[in-house]
């Protein structure tokens, strides 16, 4: 079905099916894995979700409804998904799985949560008796090699992946961040590594194991620090709320009159704060000149052979602070704008809300819940199509919502 609509003068087509219409995706996957199968319901995939009898552990991820009966994170997670329920520990229960697989296009699954292979679905039977499926498996540290059978999750990946060492401040421990962002990004590897195993197919290809690995996940996030490490040998230091390094790393976040802002202190930056200083009735004590030592990020490359340097943008920093304190984020942020300085406020989760941005292009979207009577507000879809929609509802399904219409058909 096509829905035409008309935008700045032209008629817009977009499909009301998705671009994923005719993939069935089986989903059996825990947090390292669920907002992928969410993206791929969202682009029309049918996405069935398999759970135990009694439902699915998620289902009680913080935060609850008032009443305790909704998880806002599967309602999120789970939208536009089905959900049928098997008892793989029964005979009927796995061989109710061998159809449904027999009738799929991929199997996507948390290795350390399911045990498939215990229950004699491994990779080498699937692949004998399901040649065209495409098997994707998340797990810690990958499917292969010495620590293949180790678990571990977002801050165990955050850990062994190389991301935690570089935050924080250096003469402190090391911090994890503080939302998971391993599960994210396996999450979004799987797809990835899902489509692409579907396209190879549709090319000629047969199914293939798909193997995404947490660690690895997170060490290719890294920027340049493995490269830097790789030629000079030298290890990127932590800097704070700054950018890590192997020169010791730049401020970026700088507190203001309402919060914070993020701003590079670059060599290009220092001679237009001092000209908004001047500007604002404050005479700047520091130079406008260029520092040649300073790196195009900021940072002052061997801070313990430059003290001279160390201490001159230690000063500077402590200026630009004071004057910053002078203003909100917003205004900060609207001035620089106009200066040719690139800044930007420090969104709280409220601000999110109210974000011109983010409310123009209507991120969040609002899902009405059948069952409880309530409607919800969630993150829309991560990208715009110009041809396809993004589908946001229904609500996530109850448990075995959907298990008498699929189970019969197969």
């Amino acid at each position: 079905m096509l829905v035409i609509f008309s935008k700045g003068g032209l008629l817009i087509m977009i499909s009301t099916k998705g671009p994923l219409q005719n993939y069935r995706i089986i989903d059996f996957t825990d947090r390292h894995g669920v907002l992928g199968t969410r993206i791929l319901a969202g682009l029309g995939a049918e996405v069935i979700r398999i759970e135990p009898p009694g439902g699915d552990p998620m289902r009680q991820y913080g935060p609850l409804s008032e009443d305790g009966g909704d998880s806002f994170f599967w309602l999120q997670m789970n939208a536009v998904k089905k959900s049928v329920v098997l008892d793989l520990e029964s005979e009927s229960g796995r061989n109710s799985f061998w159809s449904l697989l027999e009738s799929s296009d991929a199997l996507i699954e948390s290795g350390f949560r399911n045990n498939l292979e215990l229950h004699g679905f491994s990779w080498v039977n699937l692949s004998a008796r399901c040649p065209k499926l495409v098997y994707t498996t998340t797990s810690p540290f990958g499917c292969e090699g010495p620590r293949s059978q180790w678990a571990g999750g977002d801050l165990v990946a955050m850990a062994a992946g190389g991301l935690m060492y570089l935050c924080g401040d250096q003469d402190r421990a090391p911090l994890r961040v503080s939302v998971e962002q391993a599960s994210a990004q396996v999450s979004v590897q799987a797809m990835v590594g899902t489509l692409i195993a579907l396209r190879a197919r549709k090319k000629g290809a047969s199914g293939q194991r798909v193997d995404v690995s947490m660690q690895e996940a997170i060490t290719n996030t890294l920027g340049n620090s493995q490269v830097t490490y790789a030629l000079t040998k030298v290890i990127s230091k932590r800097a704070g709320g700054g950018r890590a390094s192997a020169e010791g790393g730049a401020r970026l976040v700088w507190p203001c009159a309402d919060g914070y802002v993020a701003f590079s202190r670059s060599p290009r930056a220092i001679p237009l704060i001092h000209q908004w200083m001047i500007d604002e009735g404050v005479e700047p004590k520091f130079s406008p000149e260029p520092i040649p030592e300073l790196t195009g990020a900021g940072s002052v490359p061997r801070p313990e052979l430059n003290p001279t340097v160390a201490k001159l943008v230690q000063e500077i920093d402590q200026e630009i602070e004071s004057f910053f304190k002078r203003f909100s984020k917003m205004e900060l942020y609207e001035e620089g704008q106009k200066r040719g300085t690139m800044m930007c406020p420090v969104s709280t989760i409220a601000n999110l809300f109210e974000n011109k941005q983010l409310v123009d292009r209507e991120f969040f979207i609002d899902v009405e819940h059948s069952e409880s009577d309530r409607t919800y507000t969630y993150p829309g879809a991560p990208f715009r199509m110009s041809k396809s929609i993004w589908k946001s509802g229904p609500l996530a399904p109850t448990v075995g919502q959907h298990s008498e219409e699929i189970l019969g058909s197969l």
